[in-house]
């Protein structure tokens, strides 16, 4: 009985049938907000073919379009962008990325873009879209930049920024070395990728680096360097009282220039790049000098004598001559053949070391003596030299008319010089008995005479030139 009365009667069914009922509301009211969440991601998930909303491009927001669209878009502004390049504190060069030769990838852009929104499961898009919309998601731009046009746009201020490094000399007087200078350069391809980087970032003003290179010779290998054997030496002798006074003073500067200059083994050096150009400023002064085969007064006169007794004492101690040219006419200081004419800066001395230890030049002047020793620690090569004359050319008058002179009086201008080609010997000979044999020929064109006569004289009148008199005397 007891448990018949726990049966329920007909009124409990009421409740199993609102359970139901219940149950069949809550699966619509699911049904409906999964159909809502559904139209709420399509709503923020991007539209087939469009870029998702709020993505950056550069800092930039991308804007509508398709992801191609954009991309060309923003590579037509990037490419029309200015950028201003700096060296230090001075703008060096204005330009836009266009005119500098760069290129964007667009089709890697394009494709970057699209895929915003887009990979993973619907909750990483999701999250991906959603990130963009609040500034999130930034697109790389990817930028190239040739470094020709970069280098042709800066080639002039490459030139007068750029630094060669300078090595330490050896100062005789107190036997220690001076301080070398490292070479500054600007560096064109950490350029390129400067601008690269700036371009992606939106940057306009880009600062061109540099970079240093420390010369062989610094302080620390000169200070090793052993100068106690003379490798090889030359003097030559110079007038310095009176009127050679200035000229003494530009031998004894040029002579400055070279004293200490150290060459390592197999190094190559310029005589002009040591002695610097030829100015007051570097303490050069007026003095007698050849030009185009006639004396006339000209800033550094003199420095020519330098480099000929260094060029003497480097022939006759076995080094390379790399570059020399003998001068237009003999030279009274030192025989023909050996002698070398500097001009700043296109004609150069120039030598090379070709022992295996380093060397130093000593070069001082004393009372009109010139001294070039060449220093180290090591042996040089025995050298024999000798030179012949295979050829005379006999030289012309040249006449210049002076209307202050009185009729019949001739000045001598000039003193004509015969013309010489010498062809000098060479044979070194290391030791280990080895011999090189070097040939060169060596062409002193002939120096007009000079004369000075008053208007109207009659050249016949004048006397003859050596060789004219007996071609004369054989005519008549």
């Amino acid at each position: 009985m007891s448990n018949t009365s726990a049966l329920p009667s007909s009124p409990t069914r009421r409740p199993r049938r609102h359970f139901l009922l219940r149950g069949a509301l809550a699966s619509v009211v699911v049904a409906a907000a999964a159909l809502s969440a559904s139209a709420a991601c399509k709503h923020l998930l991007p539209a087939e073919g469009t870029v998702a909303r709020g993505v950056r491009i550069g800092g930039v927001e991308a804007g509508p379009g398709t992801p191609r669209e954009v991309a060309a878009r923003h590579a037509r502004a990037l490419l029309e962008r200015r950028v201003t390049l700096t060296i230090g504190e001075d703008v060096a060069l204005e330009t836009s990325l266009a005119e500098l030769g760069a290129a964007v990838d667009e089709q890697r852009l394009a494709t970057r873009l699209a895929s915003v929104g887009r990979e993973g499961d619907l909750e990483a898009r999701l999250a991906d879209a959603l990130s963009a919309r609040g500034g999130g998601v930034t697109v790389p731009v990817f930028v190239t930049l040739p470094i020709e046009p970069l280098a042709a746009a800066l080639e002039r201020r490459k030139d007068e920024t750029d630094t060669p490094p300078r090595g330490a000399r050896l100062d005789f007087a107190t036997g220690k070395p001076t301080a070398h200078v490292s070479g500054k350069y600007l560096d064109l391809y950490a350029a390129a990728s400067a601008i690269e980087r700036a371009a992606q970032s939106g940057e306009s003003r880009v600062s061109v680096p540099t970079f240093e290179i420390l010369p062989d010779a610094s302080s620390e290998v000169v200070a090793s360097i052993d100068v106690s054997r003379v490798v090889t030496k030359y003097e030559t002798r110079f007038g310095y009282l009176g009127g050679q006074a200035n000229r003494a003073q530009n031998v004894a500067r040029a002579a400055a220039g070279i004293d200490g200059v150290v060459l390592l083994p197999g190094e190559m050096k310029s005589f002009n790049v040591e002695v610097g150009p030829r100015t007051k400023d570097n303490g050069f002064t007026t003095a007698p000098e050849i030009w185009k085969g006639e004396m006339r007064e000209g800033i550094g006169g003199g420095t020519c004598q330098v480099a000929s007794t260094l060029h003497a004492a480097a022939y006759l101690g076995g080094f390379e001559i790399a570059e020399r040219s003998n001068h237009s006419r003999p030279s009274g200081y030192i025989p023909m053949g050996l002698d070398a004419t500097v001009v700043y800066p296109h004609v150069d001395l120039r030598l090379k070391n070709p022992y295996s230890f380093p060397v130093v030049v000593r070069a001082v002047t004393d009372k009109g003596t010139l001294t070039v020793e060449i220093r180290g620690s090591g042996a040089p090569d025995a050298v024999e030299w000798s030179s012949s004359t295979i050829g005379v050319s006999p030289y012309k008058r040249k006449i210049e008319e002076n209307p202050a002179l009185t009729e019949g009086r001739v000045v001598l201008k000039q003193k004509g010089i015969k013309g010489y080609q010498i062809r000098k010997t060479r044979v070194m000979k290391s030791e280990d008995g080895r011999a090189r044999v070097e040939e060169k020929t060596d062409v002193y064109p002939p120096t007009f005479e000079i004369l000075i006569v008053p208007p109207g004289l009659d050249p016949a009148t004048l006397p003859p030139l050596p060789g004219e008199q007996a071609e004369r005397q054989s005519s008549g």
